[in-house]
C-alpha cells in the first residue's frame, strides 16, 4: 500500500483518520441545515402576530405558532450595518469599528480577518449561500465570497435597491452601489423580494442533498425606496379608506424637529410587508417539499426597528407604537425586533420573554449544528440553545444588553447609548451626558424618566454602561466621546 499511495506514508495512519474524521462531521446527514431570514427595517409591531391590524402577515403568523418566539429580542444596533457585522461575528458593532450605516465611498468594511458564520459553516463542510443585502464593504474583496459564502445572488455594494422593480438601476448609462445585479432577464412586472426568494429556493433544488447548508437570505425589504407590486398598493388603499377615510395619519413629536407616525396606514408600506410574508412563505413551502423542514433550523429577524421618525414634518412609512421612536434610535421602537427560530426535529414551539440579541445568533447555530466555537477573538453573544430547548439559563438571565450609537442620524437621533438589564433601561446622551431611566415594566413605551426617583439605579447602571463602552470601543470617524458623570468612578479598563 506504501509504494501504490506514497502520501499514505507522508501523512500518517492518525492524521487520515482525523481528516476521515472531520469530513464525516462536517457532512453527517444528521446535522440541521440552516436558514437565516434577516429583513431590513421591519419594526416590532409589523407583524400581525406582534399587534399589527393593517399589515397582513398570515404565513408569519401561522408560523409563530410553531415556532419558538421572543418577545424581547433586540438588534445590536439601531441602524443596519453595525446590526449585520454583529450578526456574522457575534462582536459588539463597536469592536469592529463599524457604528454607522456605511456610507458610500467611506473605506469602511467588515475586516477579513474576522471569523464570520459564513467562514465556520463552511470549514465544517457546509454549502454557503448568500442572497440580497450586504452592506458590509463596497469593494469585491468585501464581498460575501470573501467572508465565506460560495454562492450568492443580487448583492449590491449600498445600503438599499436602486429600486424593487427591473431593470434594479439608477442609470442605464452608468453603474451605481445601489444597482443590483444578476436579475438582468427579469421581465417587467417582475419584484425584487420575489426574486431573491425564487434564488434561494433554486439554491435549495440545486444543493448536493449529501451536504447540510447555510443559506442567508437577507431582504431589501421593507428599506425605502418604499415599493410594492400595484395590485397589493390597490389593496392597501381600500383598506386604509375603508378604516380611517381622509383623516390625516396621526403624528407624535419625536425630538426637537423630528416626528413619529402614531398609526400603520401607509399602503404601498403595508404591501412590502405583505409580499415579503407571502415570500417567507414560499421559502417554506420549498423547505416541506423538499423535506427539508424537519431538520431545517430557520430564523426570522431584523436588523433594526422600523422606520418610524423622521427630521422635519413628515414620519416613517410605519408606526412601532406602543415601542418609543423607531430606526436610528435607542428606544425600544429602533431596537426591539420581531425574532422566530424553529427547528421541528428538536425543539417544540414557545414563546421567550427573556431579552436577547443579534450577537446571540452565531453561538446559537454554531451549538445547535455541533460546530467547533472559536473564541478568538472572544465573542460577546450567548448561546440561546439552552433556553430554547425548554431549559432555564443563569447567565443569559443574569447579564445586561448594551447599545453604543455615537453618530446623529436622518430620524433626529443625537449620539446615545442605551443599557437593559431585567426590567430596567438606561438611555445615555453621548453629547450632555444626560440620562434618562426606564421600568419596562410598568413602562415599555418609555414615558415615564425614573432616573431621579431611583438615582441610585441610575448611578449604577450609567456606570455599568461607560465600562462596557470603554472596553468594548474602537475609535471610529465621527463618533463622539463618552460622557462621564463626575460622580462616577473611572472605570478601568
Amino acid at each position: 500500500m506504501g509504494r501504490r499511495f506514497p502520501w499514505l506514508r507522508r501523512l500518517g495512519i492518525a492524521a487520515l483518520f482525523a481528516l476521515i474524521s472531520v469530513g464525516l462531521q462536517g457532512a453527517g446527514p444528521s446535522q440541521p441545515n440552516v436558514v437565516l431570514v434577516l429583513v431590513d427595517d421591519l419594526g416590532r409591531s409589523d407583524l400581525g402576530v406582534d399587534g399589527s391590524t393593517f399589515h397582513e402577515t398570515p404565513r408569519l403568523d401561522a408560523w409563530a405558532r410553531s415556532a419558538v418566539r421572543f418577545t424581547d429580542f433586540y438588534s445590536a444596533h439601531p441602524v443596519c450595518s453595525p446590526t449585520r457585522a454583529a450578526l456574522l461575528t457575534s462582536r459588539a458593532p463597536q469592536r469592529l469599528g463599524i457604528t454607522d450605516w456605511i456610507h458610500p465611498g467611506s473605506g469602511v468594511a467588515l475586516a477579513a480577518s474576522e471569523i464570520t458564520l459564513g467562514e465556520a459553516f463552511q470549514a465544517a463542510g457546509y454549502q454557503t449561500a448568500y442572497l440580497g443585502k450586504w452592506h458590509l464593504g463596497e469593494l469585491d474583496s468585501d464581498h460575501p465570497s470573501q467572508h465565506g459564502f460560495a454562492w450568492s445572488r443580487g448583492v449590491n455594494r449600498a445600503g438599499q435597491p436602486a429600486s424593487f422593480f427591473p431593470p434594479f438601476r439608477n442609470s442605464e448609462t452608468r453603474a451605481t452601489v445601489w444597482d443590483v445585479p444578476d436579475f438582468g432577464s427579469a421581465q417587467p412586472g417582475d419584484y425584487l423580494t420575489d426574486l431573491l426568494t425564487s434564488s434561494a429556493i433554486s439554491f435549495l433544488e440545486a444543493r448536493d442533498p449529501q451536504r447540510p447548508f447555510f443559506l442567508c437570505l437577507a431582504h431589501y425589504a421593507v428599506h425605502t425606496p418604499i415599493q410594492a407590486p400595484p395590485g397589493l398598493v390597490e389593496k392597501y388603499r381600500a383598506k386604509r379608506q375603508a378604516r380611517f377615510g381622509d383623516s390625516p395619519t396621526p403624528t407624535v413629536s419625536a425630538a426637537p424637529g423630528a416626528v413619529s407616525r402614531a398609526r400603520q396606514d401607509d399602503p404601498a408600506y403595508a404591501a412590502m410587508v405583505e409580499n415579503l410574508d407571502t415570500n417567507v412563505g414560499r421559502l417554506l413551502d420549498a423547505l416541506d417539499r423538499l423535506k427539508l423542514r424537519d431538520n431545517t433550523l430557520v430564523v426570522f429577524t431584523s436588523d433594526n426597528g422600523g422606520l418610524c421618525t423622521l427630521e422635519g414634518k413628515s414620519p416613517g412609512p410605519t408606526c412601532n407604537l406602543p415601542w418609543r421612536s423607531g430606526k436610528g434610535w435607542n428606544y425600544e421602537g429602533g431596537i426591539r425586533v420581531p425574532f422566530l427560530i424553529s427547528w421541528p426535529a428538536r425543539w417544540s414551539a414557545r414563546t421567550v420573554s427573556l431579552p436577547a440579541s443579534t450577537t446571540d445568533l452565531y453561538p446559537t447555530l454554531v451549538e445547535a449544528c455541533g460546530l467547533s466555537s472559536n473564541q478568538n477573538p472572544p465573542r460577546d453573544g450567548h448561546s440561546l440553545v439552552r433556553v430554547l430547548e425548554g431549559q432555564s439559563d443563569p447567565a443569559l438571565e443574569q447579564r445586561f444588553l448594551a447599545w453604543y450609537y455615537p453618530h446623529a442620524h436622518g430620524s433626529g437621533h443625537r449620539p446615545s447609548a442605551a443599557l437593559r438589564e431585567g426590567r430596567w433601561k438606561l438611555i445615555l446622551s453621548l453629547t450632555d451626558a444626560r440620562s434618562e431611566l426606564y421600568d419596562l415594566t410598568t413602562d415599555p413605551g418609555e414615558t415615564r424618566d425614573q432616573s431621579t426617583t431611583y438615582s441610585e439605579q441610575e448611578r449604577r447602571l450609567r456606570s455599568q454602561l461607560q465600562t462596557w463602552i470603554e472596553a468594548t470601543r474602537v475609535r471610529s470617524p465621527g463618533a463622539e466621546s463618552v460622557p462621564r458623570d463626575p460622580a462616577s468612578p473611572r472605570p478601568q479598563p
